[in-house]
């Protein structure tokens, strides 16, 4: 990030005036950094300039859609997005999430909220002092360059899939509950997010990777548990898929 880590920089994409000064001002109260765009085009402009930390993205954006301000960041960055959405819906915010988004908050929110999640989400964006490099057998995880490969070719995953996978498999035999998931991957609790999130993603992540995603080779569900990251090889025994 080209940031400082001590006082990070935020910009706020959000065309309303009010609640734009509102959180600039809040915000600047913790020693944030603060820019603002007011449309697509000049949010892409700004976080394009290497100046920010993160993005408070509004989904109604004119001139572009928030969604494909979404689209284009991810596409041509790592920076953190934190979408800030009036719509409720589970399944929607799953799907902003499978777009790339870092977090989401439903407006009205407060702004103490709001700060909140700035934090872990800058948190999780923290250098890793490991390795980037996971290699379990011909499943290769590379968290510099965001790269899934197996047995040499491309797996393509969503940012969040992608999070998902490289935990559990930097923390191979290690059994999480979804609601540790929730917290290690998304920076988020069941309180505030439905850990059915975390079942929905384990499933995509099989359908993606496993020869068989009704016996996984490397994501094993332990009943009544969670969740483990363990290679059993290509004919490994039959694990409960749910």
């Amino acid at each position: 990030m080209s940031a400082s880590r001590q006082n990070p920089a935020i910009l706020i994409a959000e065309d309303d005036p009010g609640s734009r000064t509102a959180t600039r001002l809040f915000l600047q109260r913790f020693g944030y950094r603060v820019g603002e765009a007011t449309d697509g085009p000049g949010t892409l402009r700004e976080a394009s300039l290497g100046r920010y930390d993160l993005v408070l993205l509004d989904l109604g954006l004119p001139g572009l859609d928030g969604e494909d301000v979404l689209l284009r960041l991810r596409r041509d960055s790592a920076l953190p997005v934190i979408v800030l959405t009036g719509r409720s819906e589970e399944q929607e915010r799953i799907r902003l999430l499978d777009l790339g988004a870092d977090d989401y908050i439903v407006k009205p929110f407060s702004l103490p909220e709001l700060e909140a999640r700035i934090r872990a989400v800058l948190r999780r964006g923290q250098p890793q002092p490991a390795s980037g490099r996971i290699e379990h057998g011909d499943l290769v995880v590379d968290r510099h360059t965001h790269r899934v490969t197996k047995a040499g070719k491309p797996i393509e995953l969503t940012p969040k899939e992608f999070d998902l996978l490289a935990f559990l498999a930097a923390n191979p035999d290690q059994v999480f509950t979804r609601e540790e998931l929730l917290e290690h991957v998304w920076g988020s609790t069941q309180d505030w997010q439905d850990p059915a999130t975390v079942t929905e993603h384990v499933r995509r992540l099989r359908l993606k990777l496993e020869d068989s995603p009704a016996n996984p080779r490397w994501i094993h569900t332990v009943r009544g548990v969670g969740y483990r990251f363990a290679d059993l090889g290509p004919q490994g025994p039959a694990s409960p898929s749910s």
